[in-house]
């Protein structure tokens, strides 16, 4: 139906787009009960251009009727010159993203569900869960593209609290993504049990005029989404970012957008709009040097298209078939020249914030919650009440002055433990 759908525009004159997703998904779940949740989905996203107008429609079915409304849709909206689809270039397949043994991960997904509730023996465990997907993702369109890829997804998440007397603390969480079952189990157990005993210890102090350590955890939370607002090209072209191009941010400090290296979560062979993968350094000595671009975007702002469109929703791990593409980044690597052994050393470590959704992403002003949080003194973690943390997502990268040897994936990151003066602290 795809491809008689897509001749039927060719003879109609009309760019059209299909967009597919077949989608085979099992998560169980254990908070007061075992829940699970087992199912299979295909969908489709139209789009189609007409005299520069753009139409667009979602189902789960294929017929004529979805390609005639998609069509009345483009007739109804606004003409735009940037609205066009993009012309086919060779891509060469990674390999990797698929883990056949993921189609059938009900009774492995089981054991490892039962293994994370052995937590219970050291903390308060308040939710667990397991997800794992299979899906290909599938563009077929008017101008050329043709192109499909199947990837697998595991996703493991805990969360707990220790409660101990009058003493407990905040909840904290973990979790792991990863194209297959080779999540190192004992490790994520190991962190969440580490971080609940420190609130053993729980103490209010005076923080001013300390440092930051960011774990990984907490760049992935702060960091992330401020970045990847911050180093749009769409927010460029609105003048809705703190950034310019070639502006020096910090001489040590390196970040590159890598969608081709297969051992991370969200790497691809294409984008979503079918459009060969790339490493961008959006970072590169020490100044701005790439802003992600998607089709629509890299036309409205003459740049290079840097092939980084997105249909994955905000704290999503697979793409839908029901958005238009939009602009994001798939692994975030940083890179800091300075590294110290021990960076966490007389700093506040925050590993987890809270209101980033109330951050200011025109100006990359945030005051945030660091709900998990300790100081380190002398070898010791102390764990803290909550304390607010203020600035802005500009002056954090200058402000960087060190970072740890080990490097570590968490979400979209890749990174090690950045060590940052000069950020507010109450």
């Amino acid at each position: 139906m795809s491809e008689r759908l897509i001749s039927r525009a060719k003879n109609l004159g009309i760019s059209a787009e299909i967009y597919t997703i077949r989608l085979k998904e099992y998560q169980i779940a254990k908070e007061r009960t075992y829940k699970t949740i087992k199912g299979e989905e295909v969908g489709y996203g139209i789009r189609v251009i007409y005299d520069n107008r753009l139409g667009f429609i979602y189902s789960n079915n294929l017929n004529d009727t979805i390609l005639d409304n998609a069509i009345k849709l483009a007739k109804l909206s606004d003409k735009d010159n940037a609205n066009t689809l993009p012309s086919p270039k060779p891509l060469q397949k990674i390999t990797g993203l698929y883990d056949n043994k993921v189609e059938d991960s009900e009774e492995k997904s089981k054991e490892l569900i039962k293994e994370i509730i052995e937590l219970e023996e050291k903390i308060n465990l308040t939710f667990a869960e397991v997800v794992t997907g299979v899906y290909e993702v599938s563009i077929l369109s008017t101008e050329g593209i043709d192109v499909s890829e199947k990837r697998s997804i595991v996703s493991i998440f805990a969360s707990g609290i220790f409660k101990e007397n009058n003493i407990v603390s905040p909840e904290i969480y973990e979790y792991r993504f990863s194209h297959g079952f080779h999540i190192d189990i004992n490790e994520l157990k190991e962190e969440l049990s580490e971080k609940a005993s420190v609130f053993s210890k729980r103490e209010k102090i005076d923080v001013k005029g300390y440092d930051i350590t960011l774990t990984q955890k907490a760049i992935n939370n702060l960091l992330s989404p401020l970045l990847s607002a911050a180093v749009s090209a769409e927010n460029l072209y609105r003048k809705s970012t703190p950034f310019n191009l070639n502006e020096h941010i910090n001489e040590n400090l390196e970040i590159i957008d890598d969608p081709l290296e297969p051992k991370l979560p969200f790497s691809r062979s294409f984008d979503d709009e079918g459009m060969p993968s790339k490493q961008n350094r959006i970072i590169y000595n020490g100044e701005i040097k790439t802003f992600l671009n998607n089709t629509y975007w890299s036309i409205k702002t003459s740049l290079e298209n840097t092939n980084s469109a997105s249909r994955t929703l905000y704290g999503n791990l697979i793409p839908s078939y029901s958005v238009l593409p939009r602009i994001s980044p798939s692994n975030l690597i940083i890179k800091y020249k300075r590294t110290e052994s021990n960076v966490e050393d007389g700093t506040i470590t925050v590993d987890q914030v809270q209101g980033v959704h109330t951050a200011n992403y025109s100006s990359g002003e945030f005051s945030v919650v660091a709900s998990v949080g300790w100081l380190n003194k002398s070898g010791e973690r102390i764990g803290l009440r909550e304390i607010v943390i203020s600035g802005d997502i500009k002056n954090l990268l200058k402000n960087i002055v060190a970072s740890s040897k080990e490097a570590k994936l968490y979400g979209n990151i890749v990174s090690g433990k950045l060590r940052v003066t000069g950020l507010s602290i109450i």
